[in-house]
């Protein structure tokens, strides 16, 4: 063979082996890569669990990459939980607890992820459908010891009501204890009325209703101290109270409460001067409680043994002496004064007559005689301005004859006819102008009309552009039912317009319209409501937060749960939920103790609130004169008796007749 083609063939033979040494090389290469994006394709798959699979849906999966975390395994349980595969669900509470044992709202997993973290609860309710009551118990209590929720509550009072039965306990009738006499009636001066009680019993108080709506308050105990404060118009009402313990043991208490917003009539029907030192007067109180006091000269002096509440006193008085000053007092606290001239009653009962109603501060009066009658009314002019819903009309009437009626605003009020009546009633206005027709009537028939107007004006600290302005923002949904979501949401939205306490600016998207309680959507709120609506197979969990904007801390947490999905279900979380979040923000005043160098001290009386709870200063109101904002300021530091103050803004410098308000 020539020599030029063997090197020729020589050269193609190690092109070959060249080609052949890349291809290798190139397939080494590539099933590398192929190994490689396998090997990390294969860590981002599912962790190998149980498979689940209930009516044609699998679960215990979750959303990314399980990396065998507590979150992981949390997230997991509950998808198992949700397909009630307890004992996969079972295991991964416990892996999850192995590495974070704590219940605890919002907890950080990556990032800026967040979750609501509630491994032992979720696992006691595992053990509860499960059967282990015993598990249960232990793992739901050791999640209300970590942190408080709806659904732990509900799930131990199950498993408390479960060994009770077990154990074949006979009912228990529960106890309760009020601040009130037993079968007493209870006088009160104020259409709130406030109850303060404790109901116990061994079988776990489990409800609470007074006057028939249901007392809030976050699962069964053995003892349970409860206080709220009931709306009752002017009149007798009976308040039943009925407790329940967790085997359905009852008891129900009714209290007998009488509303009297008036104070006693005092009626002059004889009076005589029997000596220089000495005079002899005879009257009638009139009222509607059974239990009447009479105070001369602030000495007590003892009524007639009769039902009219009749007098009859010999009364010394002093050289010089001008005046006596008569008090009535009925049982609701209610009290009337009157302050009788000597000289001018010693001629009245003979002649004519002057009543003088010095005991009053105020020098202005309304007094009209015509045909024999005379009406003094101490304070109120012809034409009024006031600041407040309730007016009380103090004065006297003297006549040259008995009265035979007497009528406000075609309303009659109860008189003994006497010819000196003096009174005290109250009168509630609406907003505006309100007017009262005074109309008396002696039994010679002569007649005396007077009118009075009060132009009523909501003062600025009680208007609701001066309360917290509260940006609710739509619930994050967990499940399917975007409707239930909805409705709940909308339902929360009204309940808290009803109460009228926060203005709310509605930020969550909804189909129709709704009713707001301000006339224009403000973009400026103080605080922002958000939180999240769980719906799952066992049932549904709403929770709440109400965050500061200014200092982003979250100022309260509340949640609702119910393993029924009815209607009525549904609006008692409503009505639990919105309850839950006001209580943590009543309106409440407060006067200010001290101010010194180091800051402002004030008390709130018998209440108490978190610091960071915003506050109205303002400067009490006087005649005619409405209460004025003069600030803003934030609880800063709670003691026992006072709190703290930081001022946020002020228009003048603050002076110890100042008050507070929350906002």
């Amino acid at each position: 063979m020539p020599a030029f083609i063997k090197n020729l063939y020589k050269a193609k033979k190690m092109k070959k082996d060249t080609t052949n040494k890349n291809c290798i090389q190139q397939y080494v290469q590539k099933l590398w890569i192929i190994t490689t994006l396998f090997f990390l394709s294969s860590c981002a798959v599912q962790h190998p669990g149980p498979t689940c699979i209930k009516d044609f849906t699998q679960y215990g999966l979750v959303e990314g990459a399980f990396r065998s975390r507590w979150w992981n395994f949390y997230e997991r349980g509950r998808s198992y939980l949700e397909g009630e595969c307890l004992d996969a669900a079972k295991l991964d509470f416990q892996a999850a607890i192995q590495q974070n044992n704590q219940d605890q709202r919002m907890v950080r997993t990556y990032g800026l992820h967040f979750v609501d973290y509630f491994p032992h609860r979720e696992l006691g309710l595992t053990y509860y459908l499960m059967g282990d009551l015993d598990a249960a118990k232990r793992e739901l209590e050791q999640s209300l010891f970590q942190e408080k929720s709806s659904k732990a509550h509900h799930y131990l009072d199950k498993v408390r009501k479960k060994q009770l039965q077990q154990l074949g306990k006979t009912v228990n009738t529960p106890h309760l204890s009020v601040d009130f006499p037993k079968d007493e009636p209870i006088w009160v001066s104020d259409k709130q009325f406030h109850i303060h009680g404790v109901a116990s019993d061994e079988q776990f108080i489990s409800d609470i209703v007074i006057n028939g709506s249901s007392y809030d308050f976050q699962g069964s105990a053995k003892q349970v101290v409860f206080k709220t404060d009931i709306m009752i118009s002017e009149g007798t009402h009976h308040v039943p109270i009925i407790i329940k313990n967790l085997l359905g043991g009852l008891y129900k208490q009714t209290l007998e409460i009488h509303v009297d917003f008036q104070g006693p009539m005092i009626e002059i029907i004889a009076f005589e001067k029997i000596a220089d030192n000495k005079i002899a007067i005879k009257g009638i109180l009139s009222d509607t409680s059974e239990l009447i006091r009479l105070f001369v000269d602030q000495k007590e002096v003892a009524l007639n043994s009769d039902q009219n509440h009749t007098f009859s006193i010999q009364h010394p008085i002093h050289p010089g002496q001008k005046h006596i000053l008569l008090t009535a007092m009925d049982q609701a606290g209610n009290k009337t004064q009157a302050a009788l001239d000597i000289f001018e009653a010693n001629r009245t009962f003979g002649h004519s007559f002057t009543a003088s109603r010095e005991v009053f501060q105020d020098n202005t009066f309304l007094s009209k005689k015509i045909q024999g009658i005379n009406l003094i009314l101490s304070e109120w002019e012809t034409n009024n301005l006031v600041f407040t819903e309730k007016i009380y009309l103090s004065g006297c009437i003297s006549s040259k004859s008995p009265l035979k009626s007497f009528k406000i605003n075609n309303q009659l009020v109860t008189i003994n006819h006497g010819k000196l009546v003096f009174f005290n009633i109250p009168y509630e206005l609406n907003e505006g102008d309100n007017t009262i027709q005074l109309i008396l009537e002696n039994e010679h028939n002569q007649v005396l009309m007077k009118r009075i107007t009060f132009h009523r004006k909501i003062p600025e600290i009680a208007r609701l552009d001066a309360r917290l302005h509260v940006s609710m923002n739509s619930l994050k949904k967990s499940g399917e039912e975007m409707e239930a979501r909805n409705q709940f949401q909308e339902k929360l939205y009204i309940s808290f317009i009803e109460r009228n306490r926060f203005r709310m600016v509605p930020k969550f998207r909804r189909k129709r319209p709704l009713l707001l309680n301000n006339s224009k959507e403000s973009q400026m709120t103080h605080l922002t409501m958000t939180g999240q609506y769980i719906d799952s197979r066992y049932g549904i969990e709403v929770a709440v937060r109400l965050i500061d904007n200014e200092t982003t801390q979250v100022l309260a947490v509340k949640d609702v749960y119910s393993d029924a999905k009815d209607p009525q279900s549904i609006f008692k979380m409503v009505d639990s939920l919105s309850i839950r979040i006001h209580n943590e923000f009543p309106i409440v005043k407060g006067t200010i103790q001290q101010i010194t160098d180091k800051g402002v001290q004030i008390s709130l009386g018998k209440n108490q609130l978190k610091a960071q709870n915003r506050l109205i200063l303002f400067a009490p109101s006087s005649r005619n004169i409405a209460p004025e904002i003069i600030g803003f300021a934030r609880i800063s530091e709670i003691e026992q008796n006072t709190s703290k103050i930081l001022i946020v803004h002020k228009k003048r410098p603050i002076s110890i007749n100042d008050r507070v308000i929350t906002q």
